[in-house]
């Protein structure tokens, strides 16, 4: 136990010396998107860390239950990241040329100030929630473990997160990530080798064990959710050029094709060695019960760099969210963009963690986030081909919002019909395009990115 904690002290110390690192003379665009200067390999490593413990504890819970036919989740999201890449000429000149910083800047230009609001709160909404759920995760697996109360998990994880995000802010964030993205794909590797596997059925191997309008929604949700994520949008936004912000895609959607089989086998696994557990403790299980004793540590040392590079994320693009577009442009520029932003810093990771504290179900939060973002998805990926209408694609956004609600509302809400507000809010986009008339978006963007 000793081991455990020195290993999670020299882990914290070393994020909290490159905080300091990333912090010194830092000019304002250093600190709120590295100066749109960050080459393949680190754009990479921070698109494939935005995986997060949410991901990891719902894709071992599906495995659990699904075996490798999960695994359509990921080609999904594979999918979406890919087509990304193929868009950043259209989106990266677009980001230079009017300094943006959040998706929703880009749905303010195209359809105006109501849509960019709209989407904004969609967007904080989605990923206020998937902070929370990382502190949740992080509390939930490691209070057992460690033996230390779920309150003080949750609590030095966001500090230590908060911290050295103040000190160097996206710069930060980048360097962050791309340190834990290595360390979770070699541990990650090193233990699903050591893991014993058995008791597997020929169904649980089967990529063609589930049925096909499971296939088809995991594979819809998974991409319309990477083409809406505005973490993966900003990571565009800060890459050198388009050439590098397409290769760091390419790469992502095969480091998230791996990393999601590996993550499938320890489900899997937990499944065969218990087979009568809780699926949703499956994540646990593989990686604590399965692992031999002498390899915890670095079993904790994933989970915590997986967490705290989804958390410094998220905490970043939701400060930079309320800094871009909810703050009026007379009180951002007589504060300054770094104040601002570091003053949301504080309020967003500290009223996360407290909420963290009273909630706990992670796979319906999981799901719940995903399906939010899939709501502007339509509107995304539309305007990479045509000029919407800025009433089609309001209407495309609420109505997909209301899907979600409804299904709440009447208990429908599920993994499976999480999928449901993409083609609700895709068919209303359409509509909307046919019906409204004099109301053509985009106007602003024709001279630029090939538009």
């Amino acid at each position: 136990m000793t081991t455990n904690f020195i290993l999670i002290g020299l882990y914290f110390l070393l994020l909290l010396a490159i905080g300091w690192w990333a912090g010194r003379r830092e000019s304002e665009s250093d600190f709120a998107i590295a100066s749109r200067k960050v080459g393949v390999l680190r754009s990479t490593a921070s698109m494939f860390s935005v995986i997060g413990g949410v991901l990891l504890v719902g894709q071992a819970t599906l495995a659990f239950t699904l075996g490798v036919g999960a695994m359509w989740f990921w080609v999904g999201v594979a999918l979406g990241v890919i087509i990304l890449g193929f868009a950043a000429s259209k989106i990266k000149p677009v980001a230079d040329q009017y300094n943006f910083l959040t998706i929703s800047e880009y749905f303010k230009l195209r359809w105006g100030k109501l849509n960019g609001i709209f989407s904004a709160a969609i967007i904080f909404v989605g990923f206020f929630a998937l902070l929370t759920a990382q502190f949740i995760v992080v509390g939930n697996i490691l209070e057992p473990f460690l033996n230390i109360s779920y309150t003080t998990v949750v609590i030095v994880t966001g500090l230590v997160v908060l911290a050295y995000l103040l000190l160097g802010g996206y710069k930060a964030v980048i360097i962050t990530d791309t340190v834990q993205a290595l360390l979770m794909l070699a541990i990650l590797v090193l233990l699903a080798s050591v893991i014993p596997y058995s008791n597997f059925s020929q169904e649980q191997l089967s990529l063609f064990n589930v049925d096909t309008i499971t296939i088809l929604s995991f594979v819809v949700l998974g991409a319309a959710t990477i083409l809406a994520s505005a973490d993966i949008w900003q990571r565009i936004f800060s890459s050198q050029s388009v050439a590098v912000a397409r290769k760091a895609t390419y790469l992502t959607g095969a480091l998230f094709i791996i990393f999601g089989f590996i993550i499938t086998l320890v489900g899997i696994a937990a499944s065969g060695a218990f087979p009568d557990a809780n699926p949703d403790n499956a994540f646990f299980l593989g990686l604590f019960e399965l692992v031999p004793e002498g390899l915890l540590g670095l079993s904790v040392v994933l989970v915590l760099a997986a967490i705290m590079s989804t958390v410094d994320t998220e905490s970043f693009l939701l400060s930079t969210i309320i800094a871009k577009d909810f703050i009026p442009a007379s009180k951002l520029e007589k504060e300054g963009l770094k104040k601002i932003i570091r003053t949301a810093l504080i309020g967003v990771a500290i009223l996360a963690m407290i909420i963290a504290i009273f909630v706990s179900n992670i796979l319906i939060i999981l799901f719940g986030i995903m399906s939010l973002i899939a709501t502007i998805s339509p509107a995304v990926f539309g305007s990479l081909f045509w000029q919407l209408k800025n009433k089609a694609v309001l209407l495309s956004m609420v109505g997909g919002v209301g899907t979600l609600v409804v299904l709440f509302m009447i208990g429908q809400f599920s993994p499976e019909t999480a999928v449901l507000t993409f083609p609700v809010a895709l068919v209303l986009l359409i509509l909307g395009q046919l019906l409204f008339k004099h109301d053509q978006g985009g106007s602003e963007l024709a001279s630029v990115g090939g538009e």
